[in-house]
């Protein structure tokens, strides 16, 4: 259930994807580059809002997902509307908002980089998305912009109490749930609770609960160690040659050896594997069955006894070398664990609800028209 201050997938173009500079155009161009929306202190032109598609495009590609041509025309409509709302958002930033997002974005950027081998090698994993680094910094900061004005305009306004953040624990009960809840006790009041509309209310908030609940029971789980040796090129998840196959074989065998020899996990880690993430974690993981991993590996890291290294596991991606140090039963959450969360996650849905009043609120003030008939609402 966890909230990420900074989503990777709004940044790529889930939601706020455009940027707050104009794009360039010479005369030959702006008769095929018209404005398609303006307000004051900006203007959004053809090309803007197709590159934008372009990316996201992109983005959904590498997750095997497309955009079909009848739903195209809704999601260019949206994507503008969304491109309007950054700008206002970025426009309404003030200084000590745009301090604190650069910090959030610094961040974002650098733990996005830690993730990839090398430098070269985040620039090419950007770029299969359609996005160069410096595009991709720039609305990493954009996108950080805005969060920091929400927090200021409206979430800075609401408040949840720990009645609320309990009830969610314990019943499963969002301000969703409780919407749904508060529209099936309305039904009912009028007498219409044998009516289709409460079956579905009542089936649709049964649903929500369960889902919540669900989320809150942990899987049992493993606390791992665990070392990477690939046997495709990271990036391109191509193969490697026979001669490079059999040096990545024999290094992952010696490194067991040195292993069950005594030699300290972490160390051994950090000096030898390929895990992007291992400078930070020390191939430290802890992992569940629902976790994303190559099921090998998963299978595994729950068939190992504790404290015992394995033989090189092959996967499609790699060799692991593993060592369990803890299983975990599975069990509830205990509240006081879980319960930042679950108010995050309430304080969030609060924003939600009062950021469509907020942005019409901004189209006002800031005289927005968009001029395109087709792409407005």
């Amino acid at each position: 259930m966890r909230v990420s201050p900074l989503s990777l997938a709004l940044v790529l173009g889930a939601s706020l994807l455009a940027s707050t500079g104009h794009t360039a155009a010479n005369p030959a161009t702006l008769f095929d580059n018209p404005v398609l929306a303006k307000g004051k202190g900006f203007e959004i032109r053809q090309l803007e809002l197709d590159d934008a598609i372009t990316a996201l495009k992109a983005t959904l590609a590498t997750q095997n997902q497309a955009i079909s041509p009848r739903e195209e025309p809704e999601l260019r409509a949206r994507m503008l509307e969304r491109m309007i709302l950054t700008r206002l958002l970025v426009q309404r930033a003030t200084a000590a908002d745009k301090s604190k997002a650069r910090e959030l974005a610094d961040k974002f950027i650098a733990d996005t980089k830690s993730k990839a081998p090398s430098e070269e090698s985040y620039r090419r994993q950007l770029l299969a998305t359609g996005l160069k680094p410096e595009v991709f910094e720039q609305k990493a900061f954009e996108q950080a912009v805005v969060e920091k004005v929400l927090e200021r305009e409206i979430k800075a306004k609401l408040t949840v109490t720990d009645e609320q953040v309990r009830q969610f624990y314990l019943e499963g009960i969002d301000l969703q749930a409780q919407e749904v809840q508060e529209t099936a006790q309305k039904i009912a009041a009028a007498g219409n609770q044998h009516t289709g509309i409460y079956q579905d209310a009542t089936n649709r908030l049964a649903q929500i609960r369960q889902a919540h609940l669900a989320r809150l029971e942990r899987p049992e789980q493993v606390k791992a160690h665990l070392i990477l040796f690939y046997t495709v090129d990271p990036v391109t998840r191509g193969p490697l040659v026979e001669r490079e196959l059999a040096a990545k074989l024999a290094l992952a065998t010696n490194t067991v050896k040195r292993l069950r020899a005594g030699a300290d996990f972490a160390t051994v880690a950090r000096e030898v594997s390929e895990d992007p993430d291992v400078a930070r974690t020390g191939g430290e993981y802890t992992a569940s069955a629902r976790t994303a991993m190559a099921p090998e590996l998963l299978e595994a890291l729950f068939r190992l006894p504790l404290n015992q290294v394995s033989d090189p596991i092959a996967t499609r991606f790699g060799l692991y070398i593993a060592r369990v140090d803890e299983k975990i039963p599975a069990g509830k959450l205990a509240f006081e664990q879980i319960a930042p969360e679950l108010r995050e996650i309430l304080l969030t849905q609060g924003v939600e609800r009062r950021l469509p009043a907020f942005a019409e609120q901004l189209r006002k003030e800031y005289e927005v028209q968009i001029l395109d008939p087709d792409l407005a609402k």
